[in-house]
């Protein structure tokens, strides 16, 4: 059997292993890198749905509240959802788990600028975010903020996107630091607007 040559497997090798380069078509330009979900441009109004004990148990010092006080823990989700709403001026929906509980129906309340349901007996958050991505993709720009597999699944079928928790938090924490530096920055401006009026001469 004759012996293979060290350069014929190296370019077997770089030609299986070898990562490539994607060759588009002279009249094909290459898709625009978005870099979080909401930055896709839509004439449709975007509506966020968020999965609440999902959320709650993907930030580990929030999960560690839960383990003693559901109530607190819960609440400092709230408090998440309000700021990103705060920061993104778009509609969000926060979905507990209340299956358990003997409730005919869902309960909504609207707390400062998000809407909170807590879902009926025998209904999870999955199955009620799913019902009504159903009900409102045709109107609304949809985005699930989710880590359950099965549920990213009917996301994707129901023609809605999906963030994972972990995006959502990355995409939160980005955003209250740029909330802060524009802060700093502007912290002094009415100051320096006061001392012009003041020393300017006539």
């Amino acid at each position: 059997m004759p012996k293979i040559k060290k350069d014929e497997l190296d370019r077997v090798f770089n030609s299986l292993y070898k990562e490539k380069e994607r060759v588009l078509p002279a009249n094909q330009k290459a898709p625009k890198r978005v870099d979080f979900v909401s930055d896709i441009k839509t004439s449709k109004p975007q509506l966020y749905f968020i999965d609440g004990y999902n959320l709650m148990y993907s930030i580990e010092e929030i999960k560690q509240i839960a383990k003693t006080d559901l109530l607190s823990a819960r609440n400092k989700v709230i408090d998440i959802v309000c700021d990103f709403q705060g920061y993104v001026s778009k509609q969000c929906v926060l979905v507990f788990d209340a299956y358990r509980n003997d409730v005919s129906i869902s309960v909504v309340n609207k707390e400062y600028n998000i809407s909170i349901v807590y879902t009926k007996m025998n209904q999870t958050a999955d199955m009620y975010i799913e019902q009504k991505v159903q009900e409102l993709s045709q109107d609304y720009k949809i985005f699930v903020v989710t880590s359950d597999g099965l549920e990213q699944l009917k996301v994707f079928s129901s023609n809605a996107l999906r963030i994972s928790c972990k995006e959502f938090i990355h995409r939160y924490e980005n955003l209250q630091k740029k909330y802060k530096n524009n802060n700093k920055r502007n912290k002094n401006q009415p100051l320096k607007e006061l001392r012009k009026l003041l020393f300017e001469d006539d």
